[in-house]
């Protein structure tokens, strides 16, 4: 990581640098978690369900993921300069990709508490209104990685090259193949290969179908080789390994198996049968 004044330093976390936009994604992550506390009650007592899993099911999964993703963020912009992290740059995609979290957060959490599906529902002008803007809502949401990488390939800190390269493959490679995975959904109108009403048992909490075929298992791989590369390359690091090596190696491993989760729900056929 670049080296910090310990004058700027987070109290609580002192591993992470006191700026601006180290701030706001630690405070996105930690109103992510907030939700996620908050909505327990309701998951748990709300008695409908809504394809297959309970209708709270789909914000807390949110609140989880986006948690991670903007804990992941925060972390990761510590191998930037102080000046670099808070320039313009990052601060605009910090703050577009807040407005997007907080719409699509509310939007999410009010078609739960309306037993709504929020994606893939066309039922109304409205909801396909509110689907479209989800989309941008959510590129944005993951925009601010490919900026981070840009950013850290650009100016980074190199004292550890498995971390630097993991960071850069990671955060680019997990946006650009989840956008491939996303906009194929999105212009499928569905996520599975038969009908949204009828996709039988799901995988507990994050809600695949284990009946038909079903892309979000592909859509997960990818999207978390954000996490997973940047980890291999900062434990090949400290082990003195190949770093470099390893996250290429990971990242091939981890693409073909988006790619054959992806391929098979094609087919119609589920990642994990009953």
């Amino acid at each position: 990581m670049s080296q910090k004044n310990t004058a700027y330093r987070m109290p609580l976390i002192p591993q992470l640098d006191d700026d601006h936009v180290t701030r706001l994604l630690l405070v996105l992550c930690l109103f992510m978690l907030a939700n996620f506390v908050v909505f327990l009650p309701a998951w748990f007592l709300d008695p409908r369900a809504l394809d297959g899993a309970a209708v709270w099911t789909k914000p807390q999964k949110f609140n989880v993921s986006l948690a991670l993703h903007f804990a992941t963020l925060a972390v990761l912009a510590q191998q930037l300069p102080r000046e670099v992290r808070s320039g313009p740059v990052l601060i605009g995609f910090s703050y577009a990709a807040a407005v997007s979290l907080v719409f699509e957060w509310g939007y999410v959490s009010l078609q739960a508490a309306r037993a709504r599906r929020s994606h893939y529902n066309f039922d109304t002008q409205f909801e396909a209104l509110m689907y479209a803007l989800m989309g941008l809502g959510a590129f944005l949401l993951i925009a601010i990685a490919m900026a981070l990488a840009v950013q850290i390939y650009r100016k980074g800190d190199k004292s550890m090259p498995g971390l630097r390269w993991g960071s850069i493959l990671g955060l680019a490679l997990g946006f650009v193949s989840t956008l491939i995975f996303a906009n194929y959904m999105s212009s499928y109108g569905r996520y599975v290969s038969g009908d949204l009403d009828h996709i039988g048992t799901v995988v507990p909490f994050f809600g695949w179908s284990r009946e038909i075929g079903d892309l979000r298992p592909a859509h997960f791989v990818s999207l978390h080789l954000m996490q997973t590369l940047p980890l291999t390359g900062y434990i090949a690091d400290l082990k003195r390994l190949p770093g470099v090596k390893l996250v290429i190696g990971v990242a091939f491993v981890q693409l073909t198996l988006a790619t054959l989760l992806f391929l098979q729900a094609l087919s119609g056929k589920p990642f994990w049968p009953v």
